[in-house]
């Protein structure tokens, strides 16, 4: 079910937000929180009942993995643990890379090796990591024991199931324990609201028109000028920063419609002045999984910390997380290229040279928008043709292909969002600025009807199109 859809927005989250109040006011202790993995159950089975059947699996799975963690003597527990990251590890990859290592493997060997592509459950990657998170800290005597039933609840949970933020038990579990229909989750219900009317319109408004843009320039390569080269790329870069934002918004706002804290995963990451800086305010809970989970292990297990060995763990942290994205060359080189950008950054840190706070934002973000054509092009050979068209060439400053490519009227169409994208993405405030100051006022109350009858009149004039992220 997509957070961009009728029945998400007119039917779902209401009736389960109107339902888990109805609960935590009227039922027992166990009733709203049986009332919500029920929810997240139907919502994760609504695309492909099939599904539920591996994310129960694979929730039973580490679920009793835990368990022994809690009671087993050290050497078993470091045994138990290592045998439940392999088989997350095989799980994630039997249905998402076993044909990529095939594929590359017997490239090598002048062979076609590959088995019948197996369909990925929805959320695959996302619930995969919030499981090897639960083992790890499980393991370092972070979470407690806990229920078959808190962790179905904590792992299914609807509004990040799908495409994350990514969510530690212990920050989650106890919410679970401390229901309450008072103001303060009304007030919290408000919040939610309102920011999920804020990122509905970054998807359905902002996103969707630059993807139009983005999608006419690469799908036409061949035949750009530099200046169009540059529009599609550019468009994709705002395209994936206003979908995923406006993914997690709408995930962090359906979980404070039920009283619940999840992490916000942006915080305006297209001002950063540095890499680094990008990197904390960008997909901000998968940040803190490669710091914490990647490289700090991999660092780790070098021994001494220097700078030499801090670079080699930063490039296999975020190769492993670019090729975690899907399974092609590209986002092993997107991850890659961050890595090698995030160690220069070391570098210069260590060295303390300074450089103008515009020289550093124009930089970084023109490194980004280029890291991104990998990101979004179907093979290296089509990145790089991308970006031989952003070089300076004849013509330069034709619009023609893209006027011909775009359907008619979506310039007209397109050239507001677009323009109102691009300043909100440098100079608005952030969404978690905006929900962090919101006050339940009539202002606020007309400002979310307002976004969420614009989002509507646009998901009624185009067919609804998935976020980004459901494709990792």
């Amino acid at each position: 079910m997509l957070f961009n859809s009728f029945p998400y927005i007119l039917l779902f989250l209401p009736v389960v937000a109107v339902g888990y109040v109805i609960a935590a006011r009227y039922g027992g202790q166990y009733f709203p929180q049986a009332w919500l993995l029920a929810a997240s159950l139907f919502f994760y089975a609504y695309g492909k009942p099939t599904d539920v059947v591996l994310l129960g699996s694979s929730i039973v799975f580490n679920w009793a993995v835990g368990r022994g963690l809690t009671h087993l003597d050290e050497r078993r527990r470091k045994l138990l643990l290592q045998v439940g990251l392999a088989a997350n590890i095989l799980f994630l990859c039997s249905f998402k890379y076993i044909n990529f290592f095939l594929s590359s493997f017997g490239g090598l060997l002048g062979a076609q090796l590959s088995l019948p592509d197996w369909r990925m459950p929805l959320g695959l990657s996302f619930f995969t990591l919030t499981q090897v998170m639960y083992l790890v800290d499980t393991y370092q005597g972070l979470n407690g024991p806990n229920s078959l039933f808190d962790h179905a609840t904590f792992v299914a949970l609807f509004p990040y199931v799908s495409a994350g933020p990514l969510v530690r038990a212990r920050a989650l579990l106890p919410q679970f324990q401390t229901v309450s229909a008072g103001g303060t989750r009304m007030e919290l219900a408000c919040r939610g609201l309102y920011l999920c009317s804020l990122g509905l319109a970054k998807k359905v408004v902002l996103a969707d028109s630059f993807a139009q843009i983005a999608d006419a320039g690469f799908g036409t390569q061949s035949h750009l000028s530099t200046l169009e080269a540059w529009s599609a790329s550019l468009a994709y870069t705002f395209q994936l920063y206003f979908d995923f934002s406006g993914y997690s918004d709408i995930a962090v706002g359906s979980a404070w419609l039920l009283g619940i804290d999840i992490p916000q995963n942006f915080n305006a990451p297209y001002r950063s002045k540095s890499i680094s800086e990008f990197w904390q305010r960008w997909h901000i809970s998968l940040s803190n999984f490669i710091t914490n989970y990647l490289y700090t292990p991999i660092l780790r297990s070098m021994g001494s910390a220097t700078l030499r060995t801090s670079a080699v763990a930063t490039l296999l942290a975020m190769g492993i997380a670019g090729l975690w994205h899907g399974p092609a060359w590209t986002f092993l080189i997107f991850g890659l290229l961050h890595g090698a950008g995030l160690s220069a950054n070391q570098i210069w840190k260590k060295k303390k040279m300074k450089m103008p706070d515009w020289l550093g934002w124009l930089v970084t973000f023109v490194f980004l928008n280029i890291s991104f054509v990998y990101f979004r092009s179907p093979n290296v050979g089509s990145a790089q043709r991308m970006l031989m068209a952003m070089l300076p060439h004849s013509p330069l400053a034709s619009l023609g292909t893209l006027r011909d490519v775009l359907p008619p009227l979506t310039a007209s169409i397109v050239l507001r969002p677009v323009v109102i994208g691009i300043v909100a993405a440098f100079w608005f405030k952030s969404s978690a600025e905006l929900s962090k100051s919101f006050r339940p006022t009539a202002l606020t109350a007309c400002a979310t009807a307002a976004l969420v009858l614009l989002s509507l009149v646009f998901i009624n004039s185009t067919a609804a199109k998935p976020f980004v992220y459901f494709a990792f």
